[in-house]
C-alpha cells in the first residue's frame, strides 16, 4: 500500500506499524477512519503465510464483531478486505487509557475520573469473559477513552490476539 499525506481523499497516512500489521488513518465513504493492513512475512512460505493472514484476519473481525454484540464498546467495524488484508474501522477521537494514567495529577486528572475508567476496563473484560472471548493483549495501550464522553473503547485493533 501507497502511504500518503492526506487522508481527506482516501490516501492513508501511516499512524503505527507493529510486527504484525500497519495502521493507517484514512477515510472511508467520506467518514474519517482507521485501516489496519496485515502485511506478509517473509519468513513464511507464501501460501501458508496468505493463509495465515486471511484467518487472522478473519477471526479478528468476528472477535470484534462479538464483542460488541456482547455490549463492550469497540470501533465499528466497516469493512473486511480479504485480498488487501485490511480491516477498515471507525476512527475513535481520544486519548489511550496508558497516556490518561500516566497525566494522573499533572492535568486535573481527578481519581474519580481513574476509578470509572477501571470499572469500565473490568465491566469489559467481564463481558468479554462471559461471552467465551478471550482478548490476548490487555493493555492500556490498547483502549482509548472516547473524547468528551470518558467512555472506554476497548481494545482498538488487537483482537488479532483474540480467542473466540
Amino acid at each position: 500500500m501507497e502511504i500518503t499525506a492526506n487522508s481527506e481523499d482516501g490516501s492513508l497516512i501511516l499512524i503505527k506499524q507493529g510486527a504484525e500489521a500497519r495502521v493507517f488513518e484514512s477515510t472511508f465513504v467520506g467518514r474519517r477512519c482507521v485501516v489496519k493492513e496485515r502485511f506478509s512475512k517473509k519468513y513464511r512460505h507464501p501460501s501458508l503465510d496468505s493463509k495465515i493472514t486471511l484467518k487472522r484476519l478473519n477471526a479478528e473481525a468476528r472477535c470484534m464483531t462479538k464483542a460488541r454484540r456482547l455490549g463492550v464498546s469497540t470501533p465499528v467495524l466497516y469493512a473486511v478486505d480479504p485480498v488487501q488484508h485490511t480491516l477498515t474501522f471507525e476512527y475513535v477521537e481520544g486519548p489511550s487509557v496508558k497516556d490518561i494514567f500516566l497525566e494522573f495529577g499533572l492535568h486535573g486528572i481527578m481519581e474519580e475520573q481513574l476509578e470509572d475508567i477501571a470499572l469500565q476496563i473490568g465491566n469489559a473484560i467481564a463481558k468479554l469473559h462471559d461471552g467465551g472471548l478471550i482478548h490476548g493483549d490487555l493493555t492500556t495501550s490498547n483502549m482509548l477513552i472516547r473524547s468528551g464522553k470518558n467512555q472506554l473503547v476497548s481494545f482498538l485493533l488487537l483482537f488479532s490476539l483474540s480467542l473466540c
